[in-house]
């Protein structure tokens, strides 16, 4: 779904914040976490000062909003992208692009969107909804992805490349000596915006995932047109498109407000040089709280399920799981089946990159009320073998994983959780 539908369909739903008054960029950040933090719905500030162009924020801080973008419900969204990746389906070209209606040959960004930073010892402005379009010139193999884009000047930006993905093209394109062509798309289809937050397994064509997650009828939403400086290929359908080359000539990038809930530090990081900005005549800038947003986890989230889902069905004594909010994305309780290998399982969630705590609690332990996890935590942890520590090599999470076993023989008495007598009155 094009994302102005799917803003329309927010309001027709009354889950859609409209602020109408005329605010500056700066006001932006606070009012979305406001909503966040009360009704939570989407937002759309129709005027922003110095600018024409609207800003819409959360519209994917929910599941039910995140599934309405894919035209299924919350419970229908890890279902419909497992398919689309099982059964990928044929991208469908187009020449009719709505994302050059208007065309910046020599753009200053600064001038053509508003821009925001978002906290308080942030470096600059930064673009945090940027879904990133890449291909390997010697292969053809195309990538989506989100990577965070520090502003740096009218035709400059910071490149951070962070996850071992997006390392791997950096180093196989730009550290080889070869032109890394990119396209940033914003307010991309919902479809193509999944595929850059989802993960999918090396050897399957992402825009092709992202094309199975339509209906048959509606793929023509999800066209593709090929850029005019760079050979990628964007949705014809987004908002805004930035295309550019990615130099191996580095410098600072950060501090960054980030999702860990903590700044990131600055540190080098590539540039990258704007050679063409295009838009609709009359686009939406589609732009994502940072750090510690609903929105922000959510799409953390989703790009671990697959593996998480996995380990469920490895393990059959894997009673239910939970990545809590406020973990922020860091964290799986399981509830498990006497009987259960719970190190094997323990080891297994902690194979996966985002995730650096594991907690697994009997079956008797209600994972979804932090007060009764941490009852089992603090009560059935009983010997120190319960606590296992492991090493992480990764950079990215340069610390160290914990996975805390709370599990006793319930059968034991000195084990089993009173339950308080109740009868009529």
């Amino acid at each position: 779904m094009r994302i102005r539908n799917l803003v329309a369909a927010c309001k027709q739903r009354d889950d859609l914040c409209v602020v109408s008054r005329q605010v500056p960029r700066e006001a932006i950040p606070g009012l979305i976490q406001e909503e966040e933090q009360g009704r939570n719905r989407a937002v759309l500030f129709e005027s922003v000062e110095g600018y024409n162009v609207p800003v819409t924020a959360n519209l994917y801080g929910t599941l039910e909003r995140y599934g309405l973008g894919l035209g299924t419900d919350a419970a229908g969204i890890w279902s419909k992208i497992d398919a689309a990746i099982a059964r990928p389906a044929k991208v469908v070209q187009t020449s009719k692009a709505p994302c050059f209606e208007v065309i910046h040959d020599d753009p200053d960004i600064t001038k053509i969107l508003p821009l925001v930073q978002y906290s308080v010892l942030d470096a600059a402005p930064y673009i945090t909804s940027g879904v990133v379009f890449m291909k390997n010139p010697d292969t053809g193999r195309r990538n989506i992805s989100f990577i965070r884009l520090m502003v740096k000047g009218p035709q400059k930006l910071g490149f951070n490349p962070k996850s071992l993905h997006n390392k791997g093209y950096y180093s196989d394109i730009a550290l080889a000596g070869k032109r890394m062509e990119v396209a940033i798309t914003l307010g991309p289809p919902s479809e193509m915006l999944a595929a850059g937050a989802a993960y999918i397994p090396d050897g399957v064509d992402e825009l092709e995932v992202a094309t199975a997650l339509a209906e048959p009828e509606q793929r023509n939403e999800l066209a593709v047109v090929k850029c005019a400086t760079v050979d990628i290929e964007i949705p014809a359908g987004s908002e805004v498109v930035i295309e550019g080359v990615v130099s191996t000539d580095l410098e600072p990038e950060g501090p960054f407000g980030d999702w860990t809930g903590c700044y990131a530090r600055p540190q080098n990081k590539p540039t990258l040089r704007i050679q063409r900005a295009s838009h609709r005549r009359d686009p939406i800038y589609q732009t994502i709280l940072p750090g510690t947003s609903k929105e922000q986890i959510l799409l953390t989230i989703v790009r671990f399920y697959p593996e998480l889902e996995e380990i469920r069905k490895r393990y059959p004594g894997i009673r239910d799981y939970t990545v809590p909010d406020y973990s922020l994305g860091r964290l799986v309780i399981a509830a498990v089946s006497r009987g259960a290998p719970v190190d094997k399982i323990m080891g297994d969630f902690l194979k996966i990159q985002c995730i650096n705590r594991v907690m697994v609690v009997n079956d008797d332990v209600d994972i979804h009320n932090p007060a009764d996890v941490l009852w089992a935590f603090s009560n059935r942890v009983l010997e120190k073998e319960k606590v296992l520590a492991y090493g992480c090599e990764d950079e990215w999470w340069n610390n160290v994983k914990l996975g805390i076993d709370t599990t006793v023989d319930i059968r034991d008495i000195r084990h089993t959780r009173p339950r308080i007598i109740k009868m009529p009155a």
